[in-house]
């Protein structure tokens, strides 16, 4: 396996559900849909399945050596935008509810980056993961309304291993019982499935002074 550099080129803002993007569930949801197709649209919500994907990427203890985003470049901030959404079938006669169920208006807010490239580091393997992040045509929250959309994306090799640490700085989640040291730590999910209760544990925080063990 190498160690790898990712930039993603963008062509829009970047919309998000949390302060970053992991490459490793990025890659693993890329590498479900590719193989299963239309029926990954079929599978039920709220199940791990992740135990039963391999994708290319080098394991350290129980979490992969991928970082999370870093958005380039660094002077962007993150803002808010707003937006009403509702359905575009006819309201049908009589009283219906507007305040819940399919006919429920929705006004949004998401916090986006402007940015102009998200770059990750990993250790795997390059072919396949340049096979699938070329897959990847938007990344981040909100994908459907025109956010994260993916201009070109770069893999190539770099010298050191910058997956999990970069410069005495975590490059992503990383439990303190895996660390000598720490700045910073809070409780947060370190590995994929991300939404899992199972995968929270106390963390150093991403871009933070770290020693590991």
């Amino acid at each position: 396996m190498q160690n790898l550099e990712i930039v993603f080129h963008l062509k829009t803002s970047v919309a998000l559900g949390s302060p970053w993007i992991s490459l490793d569930s990025l890659l693993m949801h890329v590498k479900l849909l590719d193989e299963l197709g239309e029926k990954y649209f079929s599978l039920p919500t709220k199940v791990a399945l992740h135990p039963e994907i391999d994708i290319p990427l080098k394991r350290w203890r129980d979490l992969y050596i991928s970082s999370v985003s870093i958005f380039e470049p660094e002077s962007v901030n993150m803002y808010l935008f707003s937006f009403f959404k509702r359905g575009d079938f006819p309201f049908p006669r009589g009283r219906i509810s507007r305040g819940s169920g399919f006919f429920k208006d929705f006004y949004l807010k998401v916090i986006y980056v402007p940015a102009l490239r998200v770059r990750f580091y990993a250790t795997g393997e390059i072919e396949e993961v340049r096979r699938l992040a070329e897959k990847v045509s938007a990344v981040g929250k909100e994908r459907n309304i025109g956010f994260g959309f993916v201009k070109k994306v770069e893999v190539r090799e770099v010298e050191n291993e910058w997956g999990l640490v970069k410069d005495g700085k975590a490059m992503r989640p990383i439990p303190v019982k895996y660390l000598k040291s720490f700045e910073d730590a809070t409780l947060m999910p370190y590995k994929p499935p991300y939404w899992s209760k199972k995968s929270i544990d106390l963390c150093a925080v991403p871009f933070t002074r770290v020693e590991l063990l």
